[in-house]
């Protein structure tokens, strides 16, 4: 059932009616409320959350139309027998207005689950990969836990809240991991809104990070021809000159540890989207690896549509 159809299910079952409804809503009149109990409109978080506090209920439920389950995600202590540990950082911090849908695209439901969830899978099936940690956009944190109960994601450790930046939110990251670590163990940072992420590419940016202690998942351009435009004229760019970032990216924990002590004695003001640029903005080195051109970043509505035909 959509959002509008529980809403209106727990209306009925409060008896309310819809001018009951819209006027505790701060609604002028119950066409708002008819409208998206028919679909029509969307409803953003913010207004979620009141409908959940004024029909008795939580936000979960009003999504996925159950009552909040009693199974709570438990963060167990972790084996440290086991030499080396790989944990994953899942970044699902961001709230684009690109998408014509009134909902961040991490948490957009695709082929009968959100894309988060999608990521999410991809690691909790990898052999290599211990740990799964959130950074999670502020007030989605309860939903991502139930994601964690409904789809099987047994190996989510914790909820990081967001920073302003990419490269913010990573500082979160660290402050939570450093203490749970040892600098052998490895982080691998990826973007919640890359959905076709690939046990092989996970592999490959794992095996390329035991050799160099870094490593990230690039794209080649060469396919395009290129120009710059930032003089008075157009710059030809060679083409296999040329990658794009992608993400995951996989880095050392004493790596990481060495960036963010740099950032700390140096005030750097954390303004970068990924940890590569960080590396790079800092003067680290960085190890490409090459990944595949399906591995599309949700950002625009036909992004969604790609990916929903790829689903099917």
């Amino acid at each position: 059932m959509s959002v509008g159809s529980n809403i209106k299910k727990r209306r009925y079952e409060m008896r309310m009616s819809q001018q009951e409804l819209a006027d505790a809503m701060g609604y002028k009149t119950r066409s708002t409320i008819a409208k998206i109990e028919s679909g029509e409109n969307d409803v953003s978080q913010k207004k979620l959350q009141k409908f959940a506090n004024v029909l008795d209920t939580t936000v979960e439920s009003l999504i996925f139309g159950y009552a909040k389950p009693e199974i709570v995600v438990t963060l167990p202590e972790q084996d440290r027998s086991q030499k080396n540990k790989t944990a994953v950082v899942i970044l699902a911090g961001g709230k684009t207005g690109k998408n014509s849908r009134n909902i961040p695209n991490q948490f957009i439901d695709v082929n009968g689950k959100p894309i988060i969830v999608h990521c999410m899978q991809v690691y909790q099936s990898h052999p290599s990969v211990d740990d799964i940690y959130v950074v999670c956009l502020r007030g989605w944190e309860d939903i991502v836990k139930d994601y964690a109960v409904q789809f099987g994601i047994s190996k989510l450790r914790g909820l990081i809240s967001a920073g302003n930046s990419g490269a913010a939110s990573l500082k979160n990251g660290y402050e939570f991991l450093k203490d749970k670590y040892a600098s052998d163990d490895v982080v691998i940072i990826q973007e919640a809104t890359r959905p076709m992420i690939t046990t092989e590419t996970i592999s490959k940016v794992l095996l390329a990070c035991s050799e160099n202690g870094s490593a990230t998942i690039c794209h080649s351009m060469n396919d395009y021809v290129q120009f710059d435009l930032s003089g008075d004229y157009p710059e030809y760019l060679e083409r296999e000159k040329i990658i794009a970032l992608q993400s995951p990216e996989s880095h050392r924990f004493s790596l990481v540890s060495e960036v963010f002590d740099m950032v700390q004695s140096s005030g750097h003001p954390l303004s970068e989207s990924n940890c590569t640029m960080l590396l790079y903005n800092l003067g680290f080195d960085i190890n490409f690896v090459e990944g595949g051109i399906n591995n599309i970043k949700i950002e625009r509505e036909e992004d969604i549509i790609k990916f929903s035909a790829w689903c099917k």
